[in-house]
């Protein structure tokens, strides 16, 4: 009896672990691949790879070095009727893991960008949007600082981080 239960149990810690991600992680596996919603991911790979093709760009290799994903998520069309990206994720944000950059809040939608830092460096950068009319997340991760994202921001013109342009 005893060896059956520790079986089960070690064969449930995985699935334990796996819905234990993060609140963004859970966004995305909520929401991706769902009608009425476009996700996307950039790996650090595909970043090499960009790298390759152009080899004398520096300032890419500078901007995109570093960092080992983008992932974006966003509702395609009018949000249907009680999905709300912002309110999703700040209510199961652990509290003191992200730092509050910027707030935008316009009569039915909140903008919020956040940072996780470690060591002086930003490790992810959150946008999260939500709201009546529209809905968004971008997590951009890796070692970066704010002028980078400020760079990849005008480079690879993301709705929603324009407004972090200003940062430089």
């Amino acid at each position: 009896m005893r060896t059956t239960v520790i079986l089960a149990t070690i064969m449930l810690m995985p699935f334990c672990l796996f819905a234990q991600g993060s609140p963004v992680d859970r966004l995305f596996e909520k929401y991706s691949g769902r009608e009425g919603y476009t996700s996307v991911y950039i790996s650090r790979h595909m970043f090499r790879l960009f790298a390759n093709l152009e080899p004398e760009n520096k300032e890419f290799e500078e901007v995109f070095g570093k960092l080992t994903g983008i992932r974006i998520l966003a509702s395609d069309q009018k949000s249907p009727a009680g999905v709300n990206f912002f309110n999703e994720i700040m209510a199961d944000l652990p509290a003191g893991e992200y730092e509050e950059l910027m707030v935008v809040r316009e009569r039915d939608q909140d903008f919020k960008f956040l940072i996780k830092e470690k060591n002086g460096l930003i490790s992810e950068l959150l946008m999260v949007a939500g709201g009546a009319t529209n809905n968004a997340l971008i997590s951009i991760q890796g070692n970066i600082d704010l002028n980078t994202i400020a760079r990849i921001s005008k480079s690879m013109n993301l709705e929603g981080l324009d407004a972090l342009q200003k940062i430089e």
